[in-house]
């Protein structure tokens, strides 16, 4: 039985190889994150909501939702702790009272560019030992492999 994957001669022990390698530096990623990000008192997920409201202004909820791969229930719950932050605010749409909008507030757009900064400084520190034409590389093996993945959901 031929295991060669795409006659690259890749065995299927390599891709898992890779598969587990990649969530080890996902994981030692997100460790980072939540070193840096806990002092800001904001999840991952809570810091992508307010990167997106930063850059795009004012959201629906199920436009962030569908922007983050998340339910609306799960985006209402991540807008209760950054309203009790001060992060962001609601807002009902005048036309149509069942539309919720969430706002960044300007102490959410400090921290989301306090947080770019800080993050910067450890993700050189993390690919420091890559040069740039690896990180291009990687830039687009990721690339493809998102828009695969877009592409089968």
């Amino acid at each position: 039985m031929d295991r060669s994957w795409r006659g690259t001669g890749v065995e299927g022990q390599d891709l898992l190889e890779v598969t587990t390698m990649f969530r080890t530096l996902i994981k030692g990623i997100t460790q980072e994150w939540n070193k840096r990000g806990g002092e800001y008192n904001l999840s991952f997920p809570q810091f992508k909501m307010l990167h997106i409201l930063s850059r795009s202004g004012p959201q629906r909820v199920s436009t962030i939702a569908e922007k983050l791969g998340l339910t609306s229930a799960a985006i209402t719950g991540l807008t209760d702790r950054l309203v009790t932050e001060g992060y962001a605010i609601r807002a009902r749409d005048e036309d149509d009272r069942r539309v919720v909008y969430i706002t960044i507030t300007e102490l959410g757009k400090d921290i989301v560019n306090k947080i770019i900064q800080e993050q910067e400084e450890s993700n050189r520190t993390i690919f420091s030992m890559l040069d740039d034409r690896d990180i291009r590389h990687l830039k687009r093996i990721f690339s493809q492999m998102i828009a695969y993945l877009e592409k089968e959901n």
